[in-house]
């Protein structure tokens, strides 16, 4: 590829093993001067462009045949991540007033960023693990776990995972051989203003010692609402501050997983209208903020959260996957059981179970059928706990259940002497059964 004659050498070291970008961020310095001009180009170093300075002074050098400038690549990507990077060194710069810089306007940024990653890293995180925001007095844990919010203090939870923690148990059981907290990380709130309080880190301890009668009370560390409104800190930034608690195995600590950094990645790409690619520099920069692993791993992450959400298409914005497992969420269960009392009644046999199961769930409603054999309706109560198991409803394991139900019932003789809503008393009343699903997803502040 030629160059103009002003270019004396050009640095690319930067495109080494890439073959595919949008975009990329360029500058030229003028070689014993010093002042430099930087720009970025929708398209492929060697097409043809090399700068669009409209500085006079610039131009007349670029176009002299005289070799003054040294031009380098200083980072690829796609267009709206370019343009950003772009905007953020013309505005650390001061380029328009920076007489070192040969630029007369600075770029305008393509997106908001929707998580500050280096000042959180950097700023935020340092003063929590200093113990800044520490507080000395101990928080009862049925303020901390009470979410009426008609108390005084009203506690919200926001789950950084988005997945309920499956390993509730096995903190409790920990926990239970101290029968204290003193060896868990303080419970991280944010002061929201009028009495209600953000949990982004330590929820899951808060759930496993629910049950345990001997702990009344938890270490908390509270951000205040003057420090988050100081430093205009979003709820995605509160995310990630809760991501970055948990970097990885810990005692009674769960380590955020690689679906927890699928599922940021395709909210990013969601709520930036496309813009944030999974693959971008921004996109790998924040994998690598939080598991410290090497480019490599990192690229395959984003490759699976790309090839997750175009084969799904599925909005992770805010929702979480509800665990109804008795052990494990034992608060949710007690929805399950709780709407199972709500369809009970003196016509109506209630089976509730996971579609996880689908050949015992089956079961469990014949052996119902045939406890109460006197009763017209069968309603079988289920939820999924996981997206699999869901699928795996949906496509065929609903039908399986339905038309073995329904096949018992239609060799089963009709009932006689049943009162009907308005207790009005039928004979020749057929058995019928259906499906009720508990919510599949829930909001993840609660």
């Amino acid at each position: 590829m030629k160059k103009p004659d002003s270019i004396i050498s050009i640095d690319s070291s930067v495109l080494n093993g890439v073959d595919d970008y949008e975009a990329f961020v360029y500058k030229f310095t003028h070689v014993g001067v010093g002042k430099t001009y930087v720009g970025s180009h929708l398209g492929n170093f060697g097409d043809g462009y090399w700068q669009s300075s409209r500085n006079p002074e610039f131009l007349d050098l670029f176009s002299g045949m005289t070799p003054v400038f040294d031009y380098k690549i200083l980072a690829i990507g796609s267009y709206d991540e370019m343009k950003n990077l772009e905007s953020k060194i013309h505005k650390e710069e001061k380029v328009v007033r920076n007489s070192n810089y040969y630029n007369l306007g600075a770029a305008g940024a393509a997106f908001k960023i929707p998580v500050r990653v280096s000042f959180m890293e950097e700023f935020v995180l340092p003063k929590i693990l200093a113990g800044d925001f520490n507080v000395p007095e101990l928080w009862r844990k049925s303020v901390l776990l009470d979410r009426s919010h008609t108390g005084k203090i009203k506690v919200k939870a926001l789950q950084v995972r988005f997945e309920d923690n499956k390993l509730i148990t096995e903190i409790a059981n920990r926990i239970a051989l101290k029968n204290d907290t003193a060896e868990c990380e303080r419970t991280t709130l944010v002061e929201l203003g009028d009495g209600f309080y953000l949990i982004i880190d330590g929820n899951s301890t808060l759930e496993a010692i629910r049950n345990n009668g001997n702990i009344t009370q938890h270490r908390v560390r509270i951000i205040s609402k003057q420090f988050i409104d100081h430093y205009n800190i979003n709820e995605d930034e509160l995310r990630h501050l809760g991501q970055l608690l948990n970097p990885g195995d810990e005692f009674i600590k769960q380590s955020t997983s690689v679906d927890d950094l699928i599922k940021t990645l395709q909210k990013f790409f969601i709520d930036s209208d496309r813009n944030i690619k999974f693959n971008s520099e921004y996109s790998l920069q924040y994998i690598y903020s939080i598991l410290k692993c090497s480019p490599q791993r990192a690229g395959s992450i984003a490759k699976k959260a790309k090839k997750e959400y175009h084969e799904k298409n599925r909005v992770y914005s805010g929702v979480k996957i509800i665990d109804y497992d008795s052990i494990r969420n034992p608060t949710n269960y007690r929805k399950v059981v709780d709407r199972v009392k709500d369809l009970e009644d003196d016509n109506t046999i209630v089976v509730a179970y996971s579609t996880g199961a689908p050949k015992t769930l089956s079961l469990n409603i014949i052996d119902a059928i045939n406890i109460s054999p006197k009763k017209p309706r069968i309603i079988a109560v289920i939820y999924h706990n996981e997206d699999q198991n869901q699928k795996k409803w949906e496509s065929t394991n609903r039908s399986i259940v339905k038309n073995r139900i329904e096949s018992i019932l239609g060799r089963e003789v009709p009932l006689d002497g049943i009162k009907d809503v308005n207790g009005i008393v039928r004979d020749g009343v057929k058995k019928e059964f259906r499906i009720v699903e508990m919510p599949h997803e829930e909001s993840d502040i609660s």
